[in-house]
């Protein structure tokens, strides 16, 4: 199914809750931490899922995404993934615009987009840097607020302290 930037768009934006609750601690797996929740829309018509995970040894290496999932079944839709530095893939390196030759060349974030769904490839293709967050913290607080989810400092109630040179508290 095709959708136009408008509807992905809105289901970023919309009013979201936790309908289930990410775990107090990550799982440990295959060299990498993680968790996961699922959301809906306040008005209880769109279900979403979300994940974070953090590389083990690298964790200024991690992924915080967020998937529309449509009741027809075709599968999940990345609306947005926050990343931390990370070895770039081929489609990365040629969308974003980077001086270094580093392979961990900065934060940035994906977002899905409808001309990617048109033309087969994955929604989220392509990255925008970003200096929104220089954590996995800060990039979680980011997310949560950029998804519009409702309560969640009930879940992560640490993230609301703010961090030594919290960029937000910076500007």
């Amino acid at each position: 199914m095709g959708y136009s930037q408008e509807e992905l768009d809105s289901f970023l934006s919309c009013e979201k809750q936790i309908t289930q609750p990410p775990r107090k601690e990550m799982l440990q797996e295959h060299g990498h931490r993680r968790n996961d929740m699922k959301l809906e829309s306040s008005d209880g018509m769109t279900r979403f899922s979300a994940f974070m995970r953090i590389n083990e040894k690298f964790p200024e290496n991690f992924s915080i995404g967020l998937h529309y999932i449509p009741e027809d079944g075709s599968g999940p839709v990345c609306l947005i993934r926050c990343n931390g530095p990370h070895q770039e893939s081929s489609d990365d390196e040629a969308l974003l615009d980077h001086s270094e030759s580093s392979h961990h060349y900065g934060h940035h974030i994906h977002r899905g987009k409808a001309d990617n769904i048109e033309e087969g490839r994955i929604p989220e293709r392509g990255a925008e840097p970003t200096s929104s967050y220089a954590s996995y913290q800060g990039a979680l607080k980011f997310f949560l607020k950029q998804c519009n989810v409702k309560d969640w400092t009930r879940y992560f109630p640490n993230l609301d302290q703010g961090e030594l040179f919290d960029i937000e508290m910076i500007k």
